[in-house]
């Protein structure tokens, strides 16, 4: 039998761990804090984030390179990408626990409160996106890791909604997680997050009801998961005391809402077409948007190259590919979800981009209802009647 594996060397193979390990920067933290009493070392995991990754980035550029499609399957079966996922699960519960330890047991001061739950709150989101990544594989160890990288931030439903809801119904009216142009982040929020809840539950109702199962039992994924994240926020609010509530709560918030911050930009005014059968075209590159940015890239298990993450759901992060075809960001995640959070910022940068993605009709694109007149007016540009101008 010939060998048909192909020689490939992944540049980034080493760098891959690094969005796991990044896990331990809130005990990093504490530590220094412990060490020099200043309270800005408190500020280590938002300061690297949000000021230090959008600088590096830039320095770091953009990587377009992919696997050959020959080389595929050694990179899938390569165990060093997916416990180099996995081990995330253990860094992030530390993180969280430290964090609740330090509200807990040192002198009280409202820096080092808000510091520490804003650090747990982004260490958080790193365990959905996780998560969201390992959420994607079959077997039950996969599973059960990402149920608790999930579970953490109370999100234990996301695997149920993001695999057989927004994957289905991804860039049409009926998915919750796609924003419409014109829509804000704000406004976004608040239809995706309770959106997401009550369509897995949904989705689990149903697939209990074919077997002749209630909706309300343990085997009902939804209900278990909501179950184990009470449970262990209880047992670290028994450990810990009732100064860590606000901790949970707030943290577990902001690590959603940087969830919804990834949703919000991956598929921005972007719409599938309607086939004349009346059901919505297959996905296509150009549904989702992309950035190969490789510092945000390496932190995100290549959540960026979002196309073929769409048209290859269970295909890991190390295969994933860029698409010459796919509308691009003009910055990495980490910066885009700065601009969003600003809206007119935002509508500045992408909505000239998504104009641009329809090439000027925007009949194509997915519109907020109240804002479609003044988009229409401000960006469509009608296509000539070539029959008209002949006749003429």
């Amino acid at each position: 039998m010939t060998d048909t594996a192909v020689p490939f060397k992944d540049s980034k193979k080493l760098l891959w761990p690094l969005a796991s390990i990044l896990g331990v920067l809130p005990v990093i933290s504490v530590f220094w804090y412990l060490e020099t009493l200043h309270p800005l070392t408190l500020w280590l995991t938002p300061i690297f984030f949000y000021v230090l990754v959008p600088i590096i980035e830039v320095l770091g550029g953009e990587d377009e390179n992919n696997p050959p499609r020959e080389a595929i399957p050694g990179l899938r079966d390569d165990p060093f990408y997916r416990w180099s996922a996995y081990m995330g699960l253990p860094l992030v519960y530390l993180s969280w626990i430290v964090g609740a330890w330090f509200i807990a047991t040192q002198p009280f001061s409202w820096n080092g409160y808000i510091a520490i739950t804003v650090a747990a709150g982004l260490n958080g989101a790193g365990s959905l996106n996780a998560g969201h990544e390992i959420g994607h594989r079959r077997d039950k160890v996969s599973i059960n890791v990402a149920r608790f990288l999930l579970c953490l931030c109370g999100m234990g439903h996301f695997r149920i909604e993001h695999n057989m809801g927004h994957h289905v119904q991804v860039a049409t009216p009926e998915d919750s997680a796609t924003a419409m142009m014109g829509e804000n982040f704000y406004q976004f929020v608040l239809h995706e997050l309770p959106g997401g809840y009550v369509r897995a539950w949904g989705i689990e109702k149903a697939r209990l009801a074919r077997a002749g199962k209630s909706a309300f039992s343990l085997r009902n994924e939804v209900l278990l998961n909501t179950l184990i994240t009470l449970t262990m926020y209880g047992a670290m609010i028994a450990v810990f005391g009732l100064i860590i509530v606000p901790y949970l709560l707030i943290a577990a918030l902001l690590s959603n809402l940087m969830l919804s911050s990834a949703n919000y930009i991956e598929h921005y005014g972007l719409m599938r077409g309607k086939r004349d059968d009346g059901k919505y075209e297959r996905v296509q590159p150009h549904h989702s948007w992309n950035a190969n940015h490789v510092v945000s890239n390496v932190m995100l298990f290549h959540l960026q190259r979002h196309s073929d993450h769409h048209a290859h759901a269970e295909r890991p992060y190390q295969c994933l590919r860029h698409f010459d075809t796919s509308p691009q960001l003009p910055a990495g995640y980490f910066t885009m979800y700065l601009a969003a959070w600003i809206p007119p910022v935002w509508f500045r940068i992408m909505d000239p981009l998504v104009a641009e993605q329809m090439s000027g009709d925007m009949s194509k694109a997915y519109i907020k209802p109240s804002k479609r007149e003044a988009i229409m007016r401000k960006w469509h540009k009608a296509t000539p009647d070539i029959s008209a101008v002949a006749a003429e």
